[in-house]
């Protein structure tokens, strides 16, 4: 199993980047704060803590920055019908303690916030994430983890945005603007403003 990896960041995208080591590139799937992480680091050295997935249909790697987020990915890929995909574009938007809150409130609502999750795919999530608190809690126990929430609807709009059709850079840049005429507007406040030409 590759439990890491150190070498020459050769290529990123949104969801993924190619990793040279010793002369081998591999793909690595990453969440969307690494790739914001790695943006500056193109042809430079990274270390990334892995997740060597093999199933009947194929191998893939899961790259993270730190130790805890691996262990992250693997509990919410843990629980029942979440796969690693999903498990992967949760963790883009939301750390552990974030998850905890929103299955205490019952907040399907900020689950939604995550691009084409709705209603029943946030609902099956939602009731997961609820049914194992005990193992979130106990994960949290273990040592805290810090995330702004303003880097988060930083995030999210940016996302949202690109998969929209947005170019990243320019995508960025709308985000960027958006928040400092208003600091503390939602990601999806940040969306709309941006589509709309509002403020």
């Amino acid at each position: 199993m590759i439990a890491s990896l150190r070498g020459k960041l050769l290529q990123l995208e949104i969801d993924r980047l190619v990793l040279e080591v010793s002369g081998v590139g591999y793909e690595v799937m990453i969440p969307f704060p690494l790739h914001l992480e790695c943006k500056d680091k193109i042809s430079t050295e990274i270390f990334l803590h892995t997740f060597h997935s093999i199933t009947d249909r194929g191998q893939r790697l899961f790259g993270f920055s730190s130790k805890k987020d691996r262990e992250l990915f693997e509990l919410i890929k843990s629980l029942h019908g979440i796969g690693e995909l999903t498990a992967l574009k949760i963790l883009s938007f939301f750390q552990a303690d974030d998850l905890y809150q929103i299955a205490k409130a019952d907040d399907k609502k900020t689950l939604e916030k995550i691009p084409k999750v709705k209603g029943k795919t946030s609902e099956k999530i939602l009731f997961e994430i609820k049914q194992n608190l005990k193992k979130f809690e106990m994960f949290l126990n273990e040592g805290t983890t810090e995330f702004s929430i303003v880097d988060r609807e930083t995030d999210l709009a940016t996302l949202a945005l690109i998969q929209l059709g947005f170019d990243e850079k320019t995508a960025t840049k709308q985000v960027t603007d958006a928040k400092k005429t208003n600091p503390g507007l939602s990601a999806s406040d940040i969306v709309k403003q941006v589509i709309t030409g509002t403020k």
